[in-house]
């Protein structure tokens, strides 16, 4: 698969940092599951990890924490 956003690069399996910033937060997750683009660097999550991050985030800011850094682990169903 091409990168939509450089047009060049070819979207390869891999693991990256999200960052993500509310009003004076801060979350990083550290080694999460992506496609990256091998050129520009562009990163893509998959719906079920784009949706973790962002709920385990949420749980950072309502709970007022102002800077988290999160190893990423993916829950397994049992």
């Amino acid at each position: 698969m091409k990168c939509p956003i450089c047009k060049f690069g070819k979207m390869n399996e891999g693991f990256t940092q999200v960052v993500l910033t509310r009003s004076n937060a801060t979350v990083i997750f550290r080694n999460v599951p992506a496609k990256i683009c091998d050129d520009c660097g562009e990163y893509y999550l998959d719906e079920q990890t784009a949706q973790d991050v962002y709920s385990r985030a949420d749980n950072c800011f309502i709970s007022g924490q102002e800077v988290a850094i999160i190893e990423y682990k993916q829950l397994i169903p049992a």
